[in-house]
């Protein structure tokens, strides 16, 4: 009986080959070259990078960044539509964590940075927040008072006029034997470098400023300056599109972007429309004040450069 039960056996395991064919034979799991978690699929789900480490063509390289940030979903249009025509929802989607679909803020901000001030210096344009000689900085856009004409431009208290009254240094002198013309052509050549400094130095000034005057909410610095970061790519737009534009046009984009940025600051904060204006205010009034000193700073910092 028990060498029937073997034969019976021994039978059944040569009877059933295609069976143990169709076992499922464990693969070893592919691994991510950067972080070295699983990763089976195309993108890494710890790091996100892609799982292919061969090099590209250029062409697969250029369609694989149109697709992802120039097509029309695309993530640079989704979020210049937002920042550009919805106040706040850019700052209001981060917090709510969809962010995938946007450019991060700090990505946004350095973006849009290159963009415009590449197309400041390639086209030569003027920009509405601008450093025009012995007038320093101006909101709105404003025809500048002719370069020899001194006494309109000693009447006024700007920084560069503090700079050069009340500071005695090499670069200061160097810049007061100039000739009128000698000084609009040195500024000249240096207002978009001044400018990408000083709004790049007031970003996280904003943030500051914000967490203070709304203190009450709980938040924590890095909300602020995210916010901060949104609302400075928008700034830098309006500075750019200021710049093709007639004064009378600039000027009235330049009141839209204050009502925008009112709109923009009741979606992320809430509150009523009076306490978002008053807090708007004080933001905007200590924001220009330190950006007054930070200014300052700045065109001391050039004429020694």
């Amino acid at each position: 009986m028990t060498e029937l039960r073997s034969q019976m056996e021994r039978h059944a395991h040569r009877g059933s080959p295609a069976r143990h064919a169709r076992s499922p034979v464990p693969r070893q799991t592919q691994l991510c070259a950067n972080c070295g978690a699983p990763a089976p699929g195309r993108f890494c789900p710890e790091c996100g990078q892609e799982t292919a480490i061969g090099p590209r063509s250029a062409a697969r390289l250029f369609e694989a960044f149109r697709a992802k940030y120039l097509s029309r979903s695309g993530l640079l249009w989704q979020t210049l539509w937002r920042l550009l025509f919805l106040p706040g929802e850019l700052t209001s989607e981060y917090f709510a964590g969809r962010r995938a679909r946007y450019l991060r803020p700090l990505q946004l901000y350095f973006a849009v940075s290159v963009i415009v001030f590449a197309a400041l210096q390639l086209f030569s344009l003027d920009v509405g927040l601008r450093f025009y000689g012995q007038h320093g900085i101006q909101f709105l856009r404003s025809s500048p008072a002719p370069v020899d004409d001194d006494a309109s431009r000693g009447a006024r208290l700007t920084p560069v006029r503090i700079v050069l009254d009340h500071v005695d240094t090499s670069g200061v002198r160097r810049f007061k034997a100039m000739s009128a013309e000698e000084r609009f052509k040195f500024l000249h050549a240096r207002r978009a470098q001044y400018v990408s400094y000083l709004i790049f130095v007031l970003v996280p000034v904003f943030a500051f400023v914000l967490g203070l005057c709304y203190r009450d909410r709980g938040l924590a610095y890095g909300s602020h300056l995210v916010f901060g970061l949104h609302v400075h790519s928008f700034l830098l737009l309006m500075l750019l599109i200021e710049a093709v534009l007639p004064v009378v046009a600039a000027n009235l984009v330049s009141l839209a972007a204050v009502a925008h940025f009112v709109v923009a600051l009741h979606r992320v904060y809430g509150g009523r429309w009076q306490q978002v204006i008053y807090r708007g205010s004080l933001v905007v009034a200590a924001y220009f004040a330190i950006g007054f000193v930070a200014n300052a700073l700045l065109v001391l910092a050039l004429l020694e450069y």
